[in-house]
């Protein structure tokens, strides 16, 4: 029995090591170890922790590719060093550093969430701005000194994020299509052999539209503002996301039709071909979506396989079903809609943040900032709900300044043994997954002790500042789930709002794509483009509920439904035959679940009395799109299955 729990804990052990991002643990420790020790060595500690505050952007932008994460890492710093100014200038004035507090971190949320930025929401802009205004007031020369310093610490951490781009330029993309590739081997796998599990199954299916969700974003992300033809690399995981998208809507079919198995060979072969394109290699065989006999309409042989003939193609559809690139402005007038979730939770944080700070001035805290940073901590930062986002960081929290008050206990460290001692804890933070929060925490805590350690005032010591550190904290998570309950997270009139456009959307690019016998780039694109915020609003809204309310179940089958609406056809094959009459048809159909839609959520009496099935005529002129709507209908009615595993619960 002892050696059986010994395997299983080297098991455990070794799977944990090897989901560490070394690559970007060895960037962060050059970029923060470099900083903090240059302007450590020059300007002394209490200038060196203002280099090492400007590190935090490595904290984004992790899985964004090259071309979107220079620009938006640059901007992102230019925010640090404003947020870093405000609260400079904020210092001493109650209300001015709870305004400016507020402001920037309703902005930062909004930013991140326009321009999807990877990484933990505006928590790392409220830190920075947090600490500043809450130090000694200082004047103008002391302030653009400490900016610099920031900023210094900020360019090394850009230059080491994008120091990647000299070796594998196309790295992030190829992490996200391999990824797609092995989910979608995953649900291929469990729908041939689920063996009466179909739990097991819709939950596979649920990550693989995820994966292939990802995917596309990432190759759109990957597309950069110039125009015209991608680069070569790029243009093959183009072509294979357009494969993943034919299997993965094979496979779904054959999950709703026994009669219709998944080919034998295919979990197999898009496992390698996932093995090839995350080590930068070509695949060397691709599933044919013509083996099951039932997939979209075939297409030539040199088409199917890996081939120029596939490049071709897939350049000549480059880059549908991509919309269009769009400008800041119309991001942000997409984000401000209603049908997106990003005021409301936006509106919330700013609204902790300003409350946090307020207590953490008039209540005897050691670091007030920690209160501020606490209640956006609580609201942000892992796709949990609330509440379980607050008991992983406290836990973390306790378990960090517990290690750290025993070791400086033990051993009180020296300068450069601080030094030392943050940079490495920082580096192996950046490796532990965005998921594993509570681990996270715990690194991140010492980290954040050590700095403020190193210039702590005579007759301050760090047990007594970790104590205040988990006390602090634990009342800023508090003020944070204070605000999620009374302030409310998603609205439902906005989830109706997106289910309505992206049912909208999806109803006009069917009824082109029928009317001309081909798909139309801008009705395609304009669905493409509601059917991702119809996703964002799938993700967001279980992670900002205090108490689960199931919206996230009732959602699922009609974004799955309206996906399903759409799959792009494969790559090389000819426009259907034009049916301008079956197009109004369906358009018509969709129109009136659209209208509907707006109504109320998915499964809500008024969508099951006003939801009527499709024209009869489709059954018999295009009976697979017939089938597809009327799943919609019955997704939008309620009567659909849900998801087993809905995000963030």
């Amino acid at each position: 029995m002892v050696t059986t729990a010994v395997t299983h804990a080297r098991r455990r052990w070794r799977e944990a090591v090897s989901r560490l991002d070394r690559a970007r643990g060895a960037k962060a420790l050059v970029a923060y170890g470099t900083s903090f020790g240059l302007v450590t060595a020059w300007a002394g500690v209490h200038n060196g922790i203002f280099a090492a505050m400007g590190c935090y952007i490595d904290a984004y932008g992790a899985r964004d590719p090259y071309p979107r994460r220079g620009p938006l890492l640059a901007v992102l710093s230019a925010g640090f060093a404003a947020a870093f100014l405000a609260g400079s200038l904020a210092a001493g004035t109650v209300w001015a550093m709870a305004g400016v507090l507020s402001v920037f971190a309703a902005v930062a949320t909004l930013f991140v969430r326009t321009l999807h930025l990877s990484g933990p929401g505006s928590y790392f802009v409220v830190l920075v701005a947090a600490l500043t205004a809450f130090l000694p007031p200082a004047g103008l020369a002391d302030t653009a000194s400490r900016t610099g310093f920031l900023l210094f610490g900020a360019a090394l951490s850009w230059a080491t994020a994008m120091s990647g781009r000299l070796v594998a330029p196309h790295a992030p993309e190829e992490r996200a299509v391999a990824t797609a590739l092995r989910a979608v081997a995953d649900f291929a796998r469990s729908t041939a052999g689920n063996g009466g599990a179909p739990d097991r199954t819709a939950a596979a299916q649920r990550r693989a539209y995820g994966a292939v969700h990802a995917a596309w974003s990432s190759v759109a992300d990957a597309r950069g503002r110039a125009a015209g033809p991608p680069p070569p690399r790029l243009l093959t995981l183009y072509a294979l996301a357009l494969r993943s998208e034919n299997v993965l809507d094979a496979v779904s079919e054959a999950a709703q039709r026994p009669d219709r198995p998944v080919p034998a060979a295919w979990p197999a072969a898009l496992r390698e071909a996932a093995a090839a394109v995350r080590s930068g290699r070509d695949p060397v065989r691709r599933p044919d979506a013509r083996e099951s006999g039932y997939a979209p309409p075939p297409c030539p042989e040199d088409v199917c396989a890996l081939s120029p003939g596939l490049l071709r193609a897939a350049r000549d559809l480059w880059p549908r079903p991509l919309p269009p690139r769009t400008g800041p402005g119309t991001e942000l007038r997409r984000l401000l809609s209603l049908s997106s979730p990003a005021p409301a939770v936006a509106l919330r944080v700013g609204l902790a943040v300003a409350a946090g700070t307020a207590l953490g001035t008039v209540l005897p805290v050691l670091h007030p900032a920690w209160v501020a940073v606490g209640a956006a901590a609580a609201l942000q930062g892992a796709d949990r709900r609330p509440p379980r986002r607050a008991a992983a960081r406290l836990t973390g929290t306790v378990a960090g300044a517990g290690v750290t008050a025993v070791a400086c206990h033990l051993h009180e460290p020296g300068l450069w043994a601080t030094v030392a001692t943050a940079t490495v804890v920082h580096a192996v933070s950046r490796a532990v997954p965005a998921g594993a929060l509570f681990t996270r925490m715990l690194l991140n805590t010492p980290v954040a002790l050590l700095l403020v350690g190193a210039v702590l005032p005579p007759g301050r010591s760090l047990e007594e500042l970790a104590l205040y550190r988990m006390l602090d904290l634990a009342l800023g998570l508090t003020v944070g789930l204070a605000a999620a309950v009374s302030v409310p997270g998603v609205p439902a009139r906005a989830v109706s709002a997106a289910v309505s456009e992206a049912v909208a959307a999806a109803g006009a690019a069917v009824c082109e794509r029928l009317r001309g016998g081909g798909a139309d780039a801008r009705a395609e694109g304009l669905a493409w483009q509601r059917a991702a915020v119809l996703w964002d609003m799938y993700a967001s809204v279980p992670a900002e509920e205090i108490r689960p309310t199931g919206t996230a179940d009732r959602l699922w089958p009609t974004l799955l439904t309206v996906r399903r609406l759409l799959p792009p056809r494969p790559p090389g094959t000819g426009p259907a035959r034009p049916d301008p009459g079956g197009g109004a048809l369906a358009g018509a159909y969709l129109r009136h679940l659209a209208d509907a839609a707006r109504q109320g959520l998915p499964g809500s009496p008024p969508l099951r009395s006003v939801t009527a099935r499709p024209p009869a005529a489709l059954a018999v002129r295009h009976p697979e799109l017939y089938d597809r709507l009327e799943a919609l209908g019955r997704a939008l009615r309620g009567d659909a299955l849900t998801s087993p595993a809905a995000p963030g619960g």
